[in-house]
């Protein structure tokens, strides 16, 4: 994408030899008439000249800047920095990058009408909207006495997207074990998505795929992809419940559970989306509720880019939960994504079961392990509100609703394993 010119500020960064050369040949000039003087006049004239000259330039010169706006965390991408010239003779620049792109400067000779495109590539380690702060270009003099200095601002940001924690077939594992599969989720066949083509085996003429038989030499159909007659819903609370006191304590624990729920969210999104599936995203964040349905994925990442929790504790999960208590249908899946679990929200569950067909609730209190790295000594323990969780589990088992809880040592793929295998219990 390019951008145009914007917010450019022009300055000089002139040499104290510079003005004590002026200074002395004004001074000289108004006692001594010698032909030394006279040289001293003439070379701090073209200085002057010459300063002069390339702060004109300086107005001749055209820059734009382009680049990706949005990207992914961790994701290399390029600022491309085109600098054009309009003045009657070359000029020797220095241009010095954005502070973070993190990039040394890079200095060349720009002849007149002449064009040039600088790359620099760069990436973000964490989400949201990125200020790029501005560039600088550095118009030299000959003498090195003084620098004339562009600095304009990058005309946009750019808007870092969290990473997608891949677990599908885990996922898919877990819906096909739960028995409102067989009996209530309904499939239909989308036409508008060709999975696979096959032989013929008796099937209606309007299945035959005529171009792939033609190239095959014997008759081909086609095999539609499934779209669920149902809505998943997925709950994410983004805040530290309301029943944690030292909340300083928690703090960076919170950070942690909230970066890794939201990858944690992105991944189930793609799957859900991938597979055609209606899909609704519910946030409970610091400004209240965020209640989302889009059919690409990637438009959910805005709001997943941005979004904050907060660890005022002004909300709590079972508000989450009563968004969608009244619009579920008995076909419909819950997933819940939370730091806790308490007594209230287990009432809740229960009583949203009774209006949809399947819940999952994944409690994170610590996040989960990078699924690359390995396993490490823990020294952290399930905290006492969540231990109380335990004490509902067989209720809400036999209630269908299965639940799993993550310990900081364990990845978020072992934590789907741990309930496909509670499953087939």
């Amino acid at each position: 994408m390019e951008h145009v010119r914007q917010k450019r500020k022009t300055w000089a960064r002139v040499s104290p030899v510079f003005y004590v050369i002026i200074i002395i040949s004004v001074v000289l000039s108004a006692f001594v008439y010698n032909k030394y003087v006279w040289l001293l006049d003439i070379f701090s004239g073209w200085l002057i000249l010459e300063y002069l000259t390339l702060k004109a330039y300086s107005r001749l010169i055209k820059t734009n800047v382009s680049g990706k706006t949005r990207v992914f965390i961790n994701e290399r991408f390029d600022i491309v920095i085109n600098i054009s010239s309009e003045a009657k003779r070359p000029l020797v620049i220095e241009v010095v990058p954005p502070a973070v792109v993190k990039k040394a400067s890079v200095r060349l000779v720009l002849n007149p009408q002449d064009s040039v495109s600088l790359s620099f590539d760069t990436f973000f380690g964490t989400r949201g909207t990125k200020d790029m702060g501005y560039y600088t270009i550095k118009i030299e003099s000959f003498t090195r006495l003084f620098q004339v200095l562009i600095t304009e601002d990058i005309p946009f940001k750019v808007k870092v997207f969290p990473k997608l924690e891949y677990a599908e077939a885990e996922v898919e594992r877990i819906l096909e074990m739960l028995p409102v599969v067989k009996s209530k989720y309904k499939l239909v066949e989308d036409i508008s998505y060709i999975r696979n083509v096959r032989e013929y085996e008796r099937e209606p003429l309007s299945r035959i795929h005529w171009k792939q038989s033609a190239k095959m030499g014997e008759l081909m159909v086609k095999e539609y992809e499934y779209a669920g007659t149902t809505r998943n819903y997925i709950l994410l609370d983004l805040n530290l419940p309301a029943g944690i006191y030292s909340k300083t304590a928690w703090e960076y624990i919170h950070r942690k559970y909230q970066e890794e729920a939201i990858r944690a969210t992105a991944g189930l999104l793609k799957y859900f989306t991938g597979k055609h599936e209606k899909t609704n995203l519910l946030i409970s964040h610091s400004k209240g509720t965020y209640n989302l349905s889009f059919t690409d994925y990637v438009l959910y990442f805005d709001y997943l880019a941005e979004v904050e929790g907060t660890l005022e504790g002004n909300q709590n999960t079972t508000e989450l939960l009563e968004h969608v208590i009244d619009v579920v249908q008995p076909t419909d899946t819950v997933i819940l994504i939370g730091m806790f679990l308490t007594k209230d929200e287990v009432e809740s569950l229960l009583r949203l079961r009774k209006r949809c067909g399947r819940i999952v609730v994944l409690i994170m209190p610590y996040g989960f392990r990078e699924a690359t790295s390995k396993k490490f000594k823990s020294y952290f323990d399930v905290p006492l509100e969540v231990r109380e969780l335990y004490n509902y589990a067989r209720v809400l088992e036999e209630e269908n609703i299965m639940v799993e809880v993550w310990h900081e040592n364990t990845s978020f793929m072992e934590g789907l394993l741990k309930l496909t295998d509670g499953a087939q219990v």
